[in-house]
């Protein structure tokens, strides 16, 4: 019963990370030309990541009410594995 409660909730973290309607974070990862949004939700990236804590903390939100990272040190492949 437990693992069939975690695998669902894991299935749901997953739906969520891929859930572009009700974001609320912007990630622009990579360098020009070479750059990808990854649409995300504050919420996660709080609890999951002290960097992620930090950065949304100092950033204030635009007028859409949505915050925007840029990560040009980091390259779309790494970031990739990271937010998942």
């Amino acid at each position: 019963m437990t693992t069939k409660v975690i695998e669902k909730l894991l299935n749901d973290y997953i739906e969520i990370l891929n859930d572009e309607e009700d974001f609320n974070v912007i990630i622009n990862v990579g360098k020009i030309p070479d750059v990808k949004t990854f649409k995300t939700h504050s919420v996660i990236l709080r609890y999951r990541s002290l960097y992620f804590r930090n950065e949304l903390a100092n950033i204030n939100k635009d007028d859409n009410n949505i915050k925007t990272i840029n990560l040009n040190h980091v390259s779309i492949q790494q970031f990739d594995i990271i937010i998942k």
